[in-house]
């Protein structure tokens, strides 16, 4: 294969596959990013730069998508919240308020001083939301943390890795050449 073929599909390779909502802008300056601090050399190391691209994207994608679960449970959240506080007070009409809530200014306003009277505030809604979402989260959250271990495994066993990374200590990245903790002068069980 000559080098304009390899160049093609390296090429393919580094092809976002992106929703419609995400910006390829973004992305190429990612990728743009990790091409020039990894700088591959060869086509194993593409692959591996390839692979850690696309993993990197996967982390920011799935951040966005808890953020807007929790942002898309603002409104029962804030119906739940208004139930509890306007029925202790004998109030009226809580799904009115919640939904003109985030469209009309007086009536924010006007919600914003019934959840004060009960010690609330509009970081309550995001704490409610939060906790209505919790399920999701916590599948979210796995998701999450297999997107990271095999992130960490690609750049620790990437031939391109740079010698010493950019932050970050020997507890956190394995592999660094400084000692990850002092000897202990005596074993611990005596």
């Amino acid at each position: 294969m000559n080098r304009s073929d390899a160049g093609g599909q390296l090429a393919v390779m580094y092809e976002p596959h992106l929703l419609p909502s995400e910006s390829q802008g973004r992305y190429r300056a990612l990728r743009d990013a990790m091409l020039a601090e990894f700088k591959p050399r060869n086509a194993i190391e593409e692959m591996w730069i390839c692979e850690l691209i696309h993993g990197e994207w996967e982390m920011q994608r799935l951040h966005g998508f808890k953020a807007t679960m929790i942002a898309s449970a603002r409104r029962p959240a804030l119906k739940n919240l208004l139930s509890i506080a306007l029925d202790a007070s004998g109030a009226a009409d809580v799904d009115e308020l919640a939904e003109r809530f985030f469209t009309n200014k007086a009536v924010r306003k006007k919600v914003i001083d019934i959840l004060s009277k009960y010690g609330m505030t509009e970081a309550s809604i995001d704490t409610e939301a939060f906790r209505h979402c919790l399920v999701e989260i916590g599948a979210y959250s796995a998701v999450l943390a297999c997107a990271r271990t095999a992130r960490w495994i690609g750049i620790l066993r990437s031939p391109a890795r740079p010698a010493r990374p950019t932050s970050g200590c020997s507890r956190c990245l394995p592999g660094v050449t400084r000692p990850i903790s002092p000897k202990p002068s005596a074993p611990r069980w005596r």
